[in-house]
């Protein structure tokens, strides 16, 4: 870098202070980090995680930064990582939370934010309010399942509701805000009222077994206690419309392809899926197979993922199955020749919470909308 290049980026940073991040153009943003340090670096959705991209430095003055050039609808979650300590960028008020923590987020020009998420761009996490909490005893599993039920404004005994259910429930919750979106959705009558469902996996976020690998797994066990325990309790305690084209399964990550799993193993129970990231390289793309071979009722699909999403779990998860990007174009291109309904989309955004609250709500709208879409 030339002197009159960092001339070009202070004069640039004394200009923007009071508009961060600093945007130069619809591609192109700098970051900055102003303290005493030896080395800032950027860890992202860009690289998955895995890498850092180390920030410049002025010349004789303790401001850090990085020029980035992203797509102009781009969205990523990520840290600063300043003498080796992981922070929140203190400068950027976007953050969004997840299971573990919460992060900054970057969301270029072009990006469109959802109005219904206005009130949680600063880490804020969704409630429970009004949630109705069951707890199912051991069963086909040998474990309990926490379950909370989302009914809609104005439920009553005498309509019937289609229902929509939720892997990772509580992260839905909080961090998907769901039910948040749901409850808007129905309000401004864009979708029809439904029952949502929300379960819990054994062990969220504890580290120990069984957990929501356990059960996500393509799990037979797990599949029947969902389509032979749940839902018939659901059935039996609120007013559904007891039909497999009006129930959805909706997941992410691994959740997505459970949620995939469920609808092919078990179409007498649901014809209709979403997967968001699902991660359909599991188990050297298993799934493919499933596919391939199934004979049941016509599914109504819906998947998305992200296009920075081609190294996930390279801390956990065989190589061969990191690129969840890779294996939900396959699974597209694997679908476009089967008789299924469905809708694939791609977002410049990571595996994130930031990614999935906010294109959960287009997938109620094809499945549930009032206005025709999907229908």
């Amino acid at each position: 870098m030339t002197d009159n290049e960092h001339c070009g980026i202070r004069d640039l940073i004394n200009r923007s202070r009071q508009n961060y991040p600093v945007y130069i153009n619809d591609s192109e943003v700098v970051l900055y980090y102003e303290a005493a340090a030896q080395n800032v670096g950027l860890i992202s959705d860009i690289t998955s995680w895995c890498e850092n991209i180390s920030f410049a430095r002025l010349p004789d003055e303790d401001m850090f930064y990085l020029k980035l050039k992203l797509e102009p609808d781009a969205r990523i979650q990520y840290l600063l990582s300043v003498d080796g300590k992981e922070i929140i960028d203190p400068l950027n008020k976007y953050r969004s939370r997840h299971g573990l923590g919460t992060m900054s987020e970057l969301a270029m020009p072009e990006y469109k934010r959802h109005p219904y998420l206005e009130g949680f761009l600063c880490g804020e996490q969704g409630a429970y309010d009004g949630l109705i909490k069951h707890l199912l005893p051991p069963g086909i599993l040998p474990w309990e399942h926490e379950v909370y039920v989302y009914l809609p404004p104005d439920y009553n005994s005498k309509s019937e509701y289609p229902a929509v259910y939720f892997q990772d429930g509580p992260d839905y919750i909080r961090f998907g805000l769901a039910a948040h979106s749901i409850n808007r959705l129905i309000e401004e009558k864009i979708i029809e009222p439904c029952i949502a469902v929300f379960v819990t996996p054994p062990n969220l976020h504890q580290g120990i077994k069984p957990d929501r690998s356990t059960e996500y797994g393509m799990n037979d066990d797990y599949v029947n206690f969902f389509c032979e325990e749940l839902v018939p309790f659901i059935d039996d305690n609120y007013r559904t419309v007891e039909s497999s084209a009006r129930r959805l399964v909706v997941g992410d990550s691994y959740g997505g392809l459970i949620s995939f799993y469920i609808a092919f193993s078990r179409t007498d129970v649901f014809t209709n899926a979403y997967s968001q990231s699902g991660y359909l390289s599991f188990s050297n793309y298993k799934i493919i197979d499933v596919i391939k071979n199934h004979t049941g009722n016509r599914l109504k699909l819906y998947f998305d993922i992200g296009t920075y999403e081609e190294k996930v779990g390279a801390d956990f998860i065989p190589a061969n199955e990191w690129d969840f990007t890779g294996a939900n174009r396959r699974i597209n291109d694997l679908l476009s020749s089967e008789r299924h309904e469905f809708i694939y989309k791609e977002y410049h955004d990571g595996h994130t919470w930031g990614n999935w609250r906010r294109h959960l709500i287009d997938a109620m709208i094809y499945f549930f909308g009032t206005k025709g879409e999907g229908q």
